[in-house]
């Protein structure tokens, strides 16, 4: 048996091309039985294909002595084969309660890391995974439950990245004859055996019964609809980009404009597959079936409406467009000023700049970012700043004074919009909120003499063509 499974193994990653000769790689090993047969077999072709191998095992602090137990254990095995074992302890529960993430996306996020900084560090190709087929139908099942996209229902990629799955092929009942046969010790991990945990429902509960009274090949028949729906991701996916290029745009490294009208044109399933690439293409994120229907939902939404992604990547809806956008951008950056009427000042963002007018030379503009006002009214220094909570102003055409926050939320303008708008400011008072409403107490007037033009330009990449 143990010479089949070599010989299995050697066919699924030729046919694949997930491991070639010379290849060095990164092996994850939890000390299961799973990635403890995927680290045996390597060794075993190791001199016959000149790979070289190194060991990764993350330490979660999860289950207090017996994560310590899983990590000796490791270390000690990958002694006895000869292969240098890299270890990494976190406490998992500090960090996904800072980042405000679950334990399972937290764990997996650090685990990964490891892995991919370890590679990059000791200069190797592959990062090699023991997910086998029981894994693959679990994950089928539960993206379908979940109601997941294609994507969802093509189960484990084989490969993705630097990542390599070389056991997608076996089932757990063969891993684990293998390492009877060969007499492999292995840790169990005891958190793997509560039903509470909804993988660990469908492995234990579920799966059994579906094999026992339905179809006795469950296993293969979920990784064989996997396969099917995999190849169709691939055309959709190859499809997709082409689809991107019309319907979004770069507007700058963390912004991307998605057209919706140009993407309402598409059958929502292909929607759908835009939304998951732009997010994989662009920021590297991968995101669930349950966050692209929120975004499709908000072409539906009211302009400002807005979707969180994860942690730093939000998408919200302006009038034609739906925007991707990266947190640093979010970030607000400090301005203070001092200007003087009748100069310019420009910086990365914007361009400000006043002059005096006469009154023939007065001519109002709709779109805010140009504005007059009595020159007699205001101090000869201003001050240009980032409107802060508390500001108030008296929206021109009103007689009554406004917070400037609730002027903002009145506009619908998204959050991390609100942060890069600024406030021209006379002795305390708001002059302008800059290029979208003038104070009522600074217009020009019959009675007014001395006019000053004011305009605020922001800097921006122009949008998708029209």
């Amino acid at each position: 048996m143990v010479k089949d499974f070599i010989n299995r193994f050697r066919e699924f990653t030729q046919k694949n091309n997930l491991i070639n000769p010379g290849d060095k790689i990164v092996v994850a090993v939890s000390g299961g039985v799973d990635s403890i047969v995927l680290l045996d077999v390597l060794n075993e072709i190791k001199n016959q294909l000149k790979l070289e191998l190194i060991v990764a095992h993350f330490n979660h602090k999860l289950r207090g002595a017996e994560s310590d137990e899983d990590e000796n254990f490791v270390r000690k095995f990958s002694a006895e084969l000869g292969i240098d074992c890299y270890v990494r302890s976190e406490n998992t529960k500090e960090y996904c309660k800072a980042k405000k993430i679950s334990i399972q996306e937290g764990a997996r996020e650090l685990r990964y890391n490891f892995f991919e900084t370890l590679r990059l560090l000791k200069g190797f190709d592959k990062i090699a995974t023991a997910h086998n087929a029981n894994d693959n139908a679990e994950t089928v099942l539960l993206n379908l439950f979940r109601g997941s996209g294609v994507n969802g229902l093509a189960g484990i990629q084989i490969k993705r990245g630097s990542i390599i799955r070389p056991l997608l092929f076996a089932t757990r009942d063969e891993i684990e004859e293998y390492a009877n046969e060969k007499g492999l010790s292995y840790r169990i991990d005891s958190s793997n055996l509560k039903t509470s945990y909804r993988r660990n429902y469908i492995r234990l509960k579920l799966l059994p019964l579906i094999s026992e009274n339905i179809n006795p090949g469950i296993i293969e028949t979920l990784n064989r609809t996997a396969q099917i729906f995999s190849e169709l991701s691939e055309f959709i996916r190859h499809e997709v980009s082409k689809i991107i290029k019309f319907v979004a745009i770069e507007e700058s490294p963390g912004k991307v404009f998605v057209d919706i009208q140009r993407l309402k044109s598409y059958l929502y399933f292909i929607q759908e597959s835009v939304i998951i690439s732009i997010a994989e293409t662009f920021f590297n994120e991968r995101i669930d079936f349950a966050r692209v229907l929120s975004i499709l939902n908000l072409i539906d939404s009211t302009p400002g409406s807005s979707v969180m992604i994860s942690g730093d990547l939000f998408v919200y809806r302006d009038r034609q467009h739906l925007v991707f956008l990266r947190k640093p951008e979010f970030f607000e950056t400090e301005i203070f000023l001092y200007v003087h009427p009748g100069e310019k000042y420009e910086t990365d963002s914007f361009v400000f700049s006043s002059e005096f007018v006469k009154r023939e030379d007065v001519q109002f503009h709709r779109d805010s970012q140009v504005e007059y006002i009595d020159a007699d009214l205001i101090a000869d220094e201003l001050i240009l700043r980032n409107w802060q909570p508390g500001d108030w102003f008296v929206p021109l055409g009103m007689k009554g004074r406004k917070k400037i926050s609730d002027f903002l939320i009145d506009l619908k303008i998204p959050i991390y919009e609100k942060r890069k708008i600024l406030v021209l400011e006379s002795e305390g008072k708001i002059v302008w909120v800059c290029g979208l409403r003038l104070d009522d107490r600074f217009k020009i007037t019959d009675s007014t003499s001395k006019i000053l033009k004011i305009e605020f330009h922001p800097k921006q990449i122009s949008r998708i063509n029209e």
